[in-house]
């Protein structure tokens, strides 16, 4: 029973919320990486310290809570032990494979590539773009709003999930084969209209779902042909 009700925590990020500011940021060794080292867990600990907070994400993050007055320090001296900080803006998050541990490569340079086209594009509401390097898909693209699975120098594209609650669902195949020359702009092309059309705050598979019909989806997927 040490599993569950002997391992609740005593300081959570809501009870520090209520002891004072506190910054929490979204801490990993990168995109594709998943591998900590040993270094970089201390480097966690020792600048949480005792005042902060630790926890596990369902997005291959750590989140560390930390002092505001002390987030710019902490995000230096995370990013000198070769941690990777996401921005806390309504922003395109990427989550990747480990590509099979550095084994299957193909598609690593244009997943690079998408990471530092999307990472400051600001939307209604965040979006998550999930990169699969075969079509083994371990990371279930089709469980986020954007699913990329790579093959044969080319791109599935999935839209639509509903990650979580009772109505969750996987997305559908919007487009397939999109060829890895394309597919930066072919992106692009999508958030731009989840931009210019979605309501204030409205999450991306609503928009979706609520637009997919209209004639400027079909301008999209022509745009590969």
């Amino acid at each position: 029973m040490n599993a569950f009700q002997k391992n609740v925590p005593d300081q959570t990020f809501e009870t520090l919320s209520q002891q004072g500011e506190f910054t929490r940021l979204a801490v990993s060794p990168g995109i594709i990486n998943k591998h900590y080292t040993p270094a970089q867990f201390q480097k966690i600990a020792e600048i949480v310290g005792e005042k902060g907070a630790i926890k596990y994400s369902a997005s291959y993050s750590i989140i560390v809570s930390v002092p505001t007055s002390a987030a710019a320090q902490a995000v230096q001296a995370l990013q000198e032990a070769g941690l990777h900080i996401a921005p806390a803006v309504p922003n395109i998050v990427m989550k990747a494979c480990d590509f099979c541990d550095g084994e299957k490569m193909e598609a690593v340079h244009i997943t690079e590539q998408l990471y530092h086209t999307l990472e400051r594009i600001q939307v209604p509401s965040r979006v998550r773009v999930n990169v699969n390097g075969c079509a083994s898909a371990c990371y279930n693209p089709s469980f986020d709003d954007i699913g990329l699975v790579y093959q044969n120098e080319s791109f599935d594209v999935y839209l639509g999930a509903i990650p979580m609650g009772a109505k969750a669902q996987a997305g559908t195949l919007f487009a397939k084969r999109v060829g890895v020359e394309q597919i930066e702009g072919f992106v692009l092309q999508i958030i731009s209209l989840y931009q210019e059309y979605a309501r204030p705050h409205e999450p991306f598979y609503k928009f979706y779902r609520r637009t997919k019909s209209t004639e400027y989806w079909e301008i999209v997927k022509d745009s590969i042909k």
